[in-house]
């Protein structure tokens, strides 16, 4: 497609996307939950709770086999490609003018994906709000809404994604990733290696958690996710998202040598394309730890009914992170007794990059 044909300002690419609000995209992705595939998932994102992996485990659990943990929706998709561009022909949308970064999702999770269940995706362009910031001008907010239904045209989940588009600033977004020691002064840097914590996690597991022993500004156990690295970005690229290769055509629109991870491995592309400080994560990889702390906290007899994600800022190879959470409200609503959770990821320099909230639902000795 021709230099002409791309769009180049936020303007246009708002008067653009508005054209395609409410239409159904045709590509419609799908996996199938086998064993391989769910375990893979975990390996991405460092999740190796025994109810979704351990078939000797999930066989004594409720469910009586492996499932997929909650969000293995993103192994069928991110569901990003409705807020990126919506009914717009990708080949006139470019980071070279436009950069796009993801911005939050809003999770409903409404039925266990069971093993060999093979789940498939349908995304619709949604709204588009225009704002500003300070430091980047006028962004748009834009939203996919994606559902997520198996073999039996169950619904499983649904996600409203939101995508922000922007005007390439030509420089680098900084931002203090400076280490903070306890009173807040600046100390040198430590590297945590992530890959043994995968195995040193604290869960609750089969020990069930009761609505009764929980009570409102309950901390929840920090889930340590160590330094980020190239590794835990290759690890979530390979795992959940697949392999595949870059076509040169598609090299030479993004202007990189290497379009792995979507660009997130060139880190001249990251800079120049993307505005971010250098390698940096997936969006959706956070609010997989975000859904880890909760399901870690919940136990097996939990249920994660919904989650909330916010990305607020990028959280780059060679950051440290750590997610905590709190108990923020307790009710019983139709006869399911719901806890309220808040949760955040938090990196070296105590800055809180990704916010979340979440519903559980937790078993009552009253009506057990």
């Amino acid at each position: 497609m021709a230099q002409a044909d791309l769009i180049k300002t936020i303007d246009e690419f708002e008067a653009e996307y508005r054209k395609g609000i409410g239409t159904v995209l045709p590509h419609r992705p799908s996996k199938e939950a086998n064993l391989d595939n769910i375990r893979r998932f975990g390996d991405g994102v460092g999740d190796y709770n025994p109810l979704w992996r351990d078939e000797a485990h999930a066989a004594s659990s409720r469910f009586g086999m492996i499932t997929a943990p909650p969000p293995f929706l993103y192994g069928v998709t991110l569901g990003v490609v409705a807020g990126e561009t919506g009914a717009i022909d990708r080949r006139r949308v470019s980071t070279q003018y436009l950069p796009v970064n993801y911005a939050g999702a809003e999770i409903d999770f409404v039925r266990p994906i069971w093993l060999n269940d093979r789940i498939t995706a349908s995304e619709q362009v949604g709204e588009t709000i225009r704002k500003r910031s300070r430091r980047i001008g006028p962004i748009n907010f834009n939203t996919g809404l994606v559902t997520f239904t198996n073999q039996r045209q169950e619904v499983v989940a649904t996600i409203k994604t939101t995508m922000v588009r922007y005007e390439n600033t030509g420089h680098t977004l900084e931002y203090d990733r400076t280490a903070k020691g306890e009173s807040g002064e600046a100390v040198e840097p430590m590297v945590e290696p992530a890959d043994p914590l995968v195995w040193e996690r604290d869960r609750r597991g089969a020990e069930t958690r009761y609505f009764e022993d929980v009570a409102e500004g309950d901390a929840i156990p920090a889930l340590p996710k160590g330094t980020y690295s190239v590794t835990e970005l290759f690890l979530f690229t390979h795992g959940v998202l697949g392999t595949g290769r870059s076509p040169r055509a598609a090299l030479a629109a993004e202007g990189s040598a290497d379009l792995g991870g979507g660009g997130r491995f060139d880190s001249e592309h990251a800079q120049k394309r993307r505005n971010m400080p250098g390698q940096f994560d997936y969006g959706p990889q956070r609010v997989c730890w975000l859904s880890q702390i909760v399901t870690d906290w919940m136990g097996d007899d939990g249920v994660l009914k919904a989650l909330s994600a916010s990305i607020r800022h990028p959280n780059v190879v060679g950051d440290t992170n750590t997610l905590h959470g709190e108990v923020s409200g307790k009710s019983v609503v139709d006869g399911e007794h719901l806890v309220e959770l808040q949760v955040r990821n938090v990196n070296q320099s105590g800055l809180a990059t990704a916010l979340g909230s979440a519903v559980v639902v937790l078993p009552s000795r009253v009506s057990a």
